[in-house]
């Protein structure tokens, strides 16, 4: 393919190429996140707290295999200044497989001694085979991945995984509806990984095969391994409720607990899928520092501003949206919702600050910080679960956030970036907008989802407006980049 053989970009050509992906990425996120909210209020009236527990055991244990598997060495080709070869793609893939079919086979021999730890059926245990299975046809699909997103041909990737996400969340309810249960999951992630695997080798094909070359594959774990182990770590963090408080207290706390932090991530999900636009982003400008420092904060004032009023409007809401849209059953687990969502104030700048360190080689840094948020909230969350219950583990993920200084200041070591004056305006703003929404409801109860839509729709308006006003000129120079980048 002609644009995946493109040479290396100047700084102008990476902004353009990084506005274009920005804009690729925000219309597949909203696909992605209208699929996802539509799918997960429907679950959630479909199903009992137990079986959405092990809808959140299920896609935790796929995720945590996913991280097992790649061993960084996508990443790295990402990151590598010189454009690999098919030789190099061979390579790793070949050491890919080999680590998937390892893991893998592992995940399908354990199945039933899993099954059996979360008090299920014995014929349950396809349910941790069939998320194997998953895992080994997701391993298709990463070259194609990384030549995608080592270009910045993000427009390209969001096909797929809006894709993939419609095709997942449209079988879930479906199979949940027909009274398949836990069992809904399973089938609807292998089927997902399927799609993703034919449209991604479609879009961008490759010669597949293999190549064993120890050199190369060496030279690119002294990147990967770090940078991978980041996720590893995150995810044993990630752990605490779909293991320890799954064993402990059951798949209903389990069910709470994942249903809390799913709706308290809400305002954030837009962003997760622009992590993947920083680190190619940032190193092709690591060499121009001044360009690199005013998109990194040019990056922060855009996902602080999307972020600050959807969070605020979820928080003085949370309520009706609870009771109208998910059922009842689910105010039981308010208090965890609220202390997940202090997390949306940090997260925004976090995640890039975390993109910038791994952009300019400092993966190992970046896996300190890493190491420091899975300790913390094993260290603290474990005894507060075993004293308080499952709210215990919502409270140690606040605590583990104010660590966050601490990257923002080792960041900026690296690039002189500003924080508070590129986000608290938005978030004051943000703010005042929510306030007005908030005695809004007090007067008069939303009772419908048509009101709901009303007070939110009124709230990010009032806000629209007070962005317009104030950074009128900022947006007006950011639509001109990105239509400069059509």
């Amino acid at each position: 393919m002609n644009e995946l053989a493109s040479g290396p970009l100047a700084p102008h050509g990476v902004a353009k190429k990084t506005a274009q992906g920005a804009l690729a990425l925000g219309i597949r996120q909203v696909v992605v996140m209208g699929t996802r909210i539509l799918g997960g209020i429907f679950l959630a009236r479909l199903l009992t707290p137990a079986q959405f527990g092990i809808y959140a055991i299920v896609l935790y244990l796929q995720t945590f295999l996913t991280a097992f598997g790649d061993a960084g060495l996508g990443a790295s080709l990402i990151r590598q200044p010189d454009e690999p070869n098919g030789a190099d793609y061979r390579a790793v893939f070949t050491v890919q497989q080999l680590l998937v079919v390892f893991v893998g086979l592992i995940m399908w021999l354990a199945a039933p001694w899993i099954a059996t730890r979360y008090h299920l059926r014995p014929q349950d245990d396809w349910l941790f085979r069939l998320v194997a299975l998953s895992f080994f046809a997701t391993s298709f699909m990463v070259i194609p991945l990384v030549r995608l997103e080592r270009h910045l041909a993000f427009h390209k990737v969001a096909v797929i995984e809006s894709a993939q996400a419609i095709v997942f969340n449209v079988l879930a309810v479906y199979f949940a509806w027909r009274g398949m249960g836990a069992y809904s999951f399973v089938w609807a992630l292998l089927l997902r990984s399927v799609v993703g695997v034919v449209l991604a080798n479609w879009i961008s094909p490759w010669k597949m095969g293999w190549h064993w070359d120890w050199a190369l594959i060496r030279s690119h774990l002294s990147f990967g391994l770090p940078f991978q182990g980041i996720q590893v770590i995150s995810l044993l963090k990630d752990s605490v409720s779909p293991i320890f408080i799954g064993i402990l207290l059951g798949t209903a706390d389990v069910g709470y607990v994942t249903w809390a932090a799913m709706i308290a991530a809400y305002p954030v999900l837009g962003l997760f899928v622009l992590q993947r636009l920083y680190m190619p982003a940032f190193a092709r400008l690591q060499h121009h520092r001044a360009q690199l420092a005013s998109l990194v904060e040019n990056v922060l004032w855009l996902t602080n501003a999307i972020t600050a009023p959807l969070s605020i409007l979820t928080l003085v809401m949370i309520v009706p949206i609870t009771t109208v849209i998910y059922g009842e059953k689910w105010l039981v687990a308010l208090p965890y919702f609220y202390f997940f969502w202090l997390a949306n104030i940090f997260v925004p700048t976090a995640t890039p600050a975390l993109g910038l360190l791994n952009a300019l080689g400092k993966s190992k840094l970046a896996l300190l910080f890493a190491v420091i948020w899975m300790a913390g909230t094993w260290v603290v969350g474990a005894p507060l679960i075993v004293i308080y219950g499952a709210i215990g583990l919502a409270i140690a993920t606040f605590a583990v956030q104010f660590s966050n200084f601490w990257l923002y200041r080792a960041a900026q070591r690296q690039v002189p970036f500003r924080v508070l004056a590129v986000a608290a305006p938005v978030w004051v703003l943000a703010s005042i907008s929510g306030a007005g929404i908030y005695f809004a409801c007090r007067l008069h109860p939303p009772h419908d989802v048509r009101a709901i839509t009303m007070d939110v729709g009124s709230g990010l308006l009032l806000y629209i407006a007070g962005v317009y006003l104030f950074y009128k000129d900022k947006i007006h120079s950011t639509w001109a980049s990105l239509k400069g980048a059509a």
